[in-house]
């Protein structure tokens, strides 16, 4: 059984499942989450909100993890999708999990991460950024560089031309390799 753990953006905390971007439009968070459920996966979806320790929220879903494999789940069955600040999320998961498990990360590296955050990632990492996004499209070489602790670190840019808004809906340009990181077998 294939296990995919989805941590949405931050715009989801604030307004809810329902949220609407003024700049990128609507958050298809059914729409995403319905997605992944088309793979046949057990999809973990948590909804945070404003109130949610971002420290704390990591290392409950470490421990998801950790327990998920504890009952026999193998790491390269596990994928973790971050968007934005769930990608960011992830980063943390991957920096204190050490277990092989699989991590896309949506538009979550910026300059604001890499000044903030000294994490050395584990496990099988796809970063994914899009050339138009102002808010978090920076390549991931920087952690790359940073993560000897990385099991393999691939970085993909797309242009959908969409900005941030990219990871807002289920688009192919992501969706299509993501699906690829849930059918690794290593």
């Amino acid at each position: 059984m294939k296990h995919i753990f989805y941590l949405h953006g931050m715009i989801i905390e604030v307004q809810g499942i329902r949220a609407v971007s003024p700049q990128f439009g609507a958050y298809e968070y059914t729409s995403i989450i319905d997605s992944l459920k088309a793979t046949g996966a057990e999809v973990h979806a948590e909804v945070r909100t404003e109130k949610t320790d971002f420290y704390e929220f990591g290392k409950k879903i470490s421990k998801e993890i950790d327990e998920l494999i504890a009952k026999g789940a193998a790491p390269s069955d596990i994928t973790l999708i971050g968007a934005s600040k769930g990608g960011m999320i992830a980063m943390y998961i991957s920096d204190l999990n050490i277990n092989k498990v699989n991590y896309v990360l949506l538009g979550s590296s910026s300059d604001y991460t890499q000044k903030t955050f000294d994490w050395n990632l584990h496990g099988n990492i796809l970063g994914i950024y899009e050339k138009s996004d102002t808010v978090a499209g920076n390549n991931y070489q920087y952690w790359i560089d940073k993560s000897s602790n990385a099991a393999s670190f691939e970085q993909l840019e797309i242009n959908t031309g969409l900005g941030h808004g990219f990871l807002y809906t289920p688009n192919k340009a992501w969706l299509d390799p993501a699906m690829e990181m849930i059918k690794r077998k290593d």
